[in-house]
């Protein structure tokens, strides 16, 4: 379900996960070991602790992450908010009969609001198969570690969280800080990402009512600015930008349902579009970045 090309998405789950800004600190780190053109860089800083990929004790920890409750799908969430719309149709057709439990509609649309695309398998097959496709085994398998501890947080016991974090946090010392690559437009970048680390809740609120008020076909917008960073190939760099987001919302205080209904929408669809407002039509980069430029102003 996660690749780079819909990193918004990804985006999206981790700015409303209780542990999203840790796995954006990890996925950040990781798109660091390799930039957007040229060879893996020099991972002298992962040799010290190469040891820990072999380290029997993985096993154990890795069940205990196992063990761990499966987040709400949003296929799922979906299937509920469909039985309870089902039933409600039947009933008013006169024809209702009783049969599975249904959850109340607030219940299944609580639900929803909470359900994920994704959830750690889709997170580790971004991190193997896109970010550190070309990386050595044993920095794949660390990073895979601190993804994993970074995701279940406080729900792994400590001893069990650090272990599985501690080799990579040391070795990820040694490479560039973040965000190491943001792309052609970086100081553009950078000072947005700035911007949302600083809005206040009333701008949140404001982002939300701008972002609702856009009229047009905002996914096939986002559709078409993931298509040129692809394009391009800044898919990386457009990546970093926002997993980089997700941290500064996390700063802000902005909260998993502001994000969820239209903080994320908002400050994603500008970071994308000044990612590649080079190759854009004006129609798609003015409206997604509308929202934006109607709360905090003109970029």
């Amino acid at each position: 379900m996660y690749s780079l090309v819909n990193a918004p998405t990804v985006g999206y789950d981790l700015a409303r996960m209780p542990t999203g800004a840790a796995v954006a600190t990890v996925l950040l780190e990781a798109l660091a070991v390799q930039p957007d053109s040229g060879p893996v860089r020099d991972l002298a800083c992962f040799e010290a602790v190469a040891d820990a990929a072999d380290d029997p004790r993985r096993a154990a920890a890795w069940l205990a992450v196992s063990a761990l409750d499966p987040p709400v799908r949003v296929d799922q969430a979906l299937a509920d908010v469909a039985g309870v719309i089902e039933d409600a149709l039947r009933r008013l057709a006169g024809r209702y009969q009783t049969g599975v439990p249904r959850p109340s509609l607030g219940t299944a649309a609580a639900s929803l609001a909470r359900s994920y695309f994704g959830d750690l398998d889709d997170f580790l097959a971004l991190l193997r198969l896109d970010i550190l496709a070309e990386a050595p085994v044993h920095v794949v398998t660390l990073a895979s570690d601190a993804l994993a501890a970074a995701y279940a947080g406080r729900r792994l016991a400590d001893d069990v969280r650090h272990f599985l974090s501690r080799p990579w946090i040391t070795a990820a010392r040694g490479l560039p800080p973040i965000p190491a690559d943001l792309g052609p437009f970086a100081d553009v970048v950078r000072g947005m990402l700035d911007r949302i680390a600083a809005l206040s809740p009333i701008e949140a609120e404001a982002l939300i009512a701008a972002t609702h008020a856009v009229e047009g076909d905002w996914a096939m917008r986002m559709h078409d600015a993931a298509w040129a960073t692809y394009l391009s190939g800044r898919l990386r760099a457009a990546a970093a930008a926002q997993f980089q987001a997700v941290r500064a919302l996390r700063i802000a205080g902005v909260t998993a349902d502001q994000a969820a209904r239209g903080v994320w929408n908002a400050v994603s669809g500008c970071l994308q579009a000044v990612d590649v407002h080079d190759l854009l039509d004006d129609v798609t980069y003015g409206l997604l970045v509308a929202p934006w430029e109607a709360v905090l102003g003109m970029l």
